[in-house]
């Protein structure tokens, strides 16, 4: 799969050059944090995006900013249940 964004900052002291992808394989990466805040960070997209969605005049664009905001709220729900399973919450 192609990388579309760099990694987020450092942390959690991973050597400098090491993605988080490979941290998080070898368990030195914190993955409930990044799962965490994957989805905190779609929960900003989604209620900026509902913000700017309010002020769109133009019906195309419009249509185009709901469709995204679905798509981001599928992703949104998915990310929580992984979350939740990760934490244990999900085995109930």
């Amino acid at each position: 799969m192609k990388k579309i964004v760099p990694d987020p900052p450092q942390f959690y002291g991973l050597k400098p050059g090491k993605p988080l992808s490979r941290a998080i394989c070898e368990g030195v990466g914190p993955m409930e944090y990044v799962l965490m805040n994957i989805s905190h960070y779609l929960m900003f997209a989604y209620s900026d995006s509902r913000r700017a969605l309010e002020r769109i005049e133009d019906e195309e664009t419009r249509q185009l900013l709901e469709h995204g905001l679905r798509a981001m709220q599928i992703a949104w729900g998915q990310a929580d249940a992984v979350v939740a399973s990760v934490e244990g919450e999900g085995a109930a």
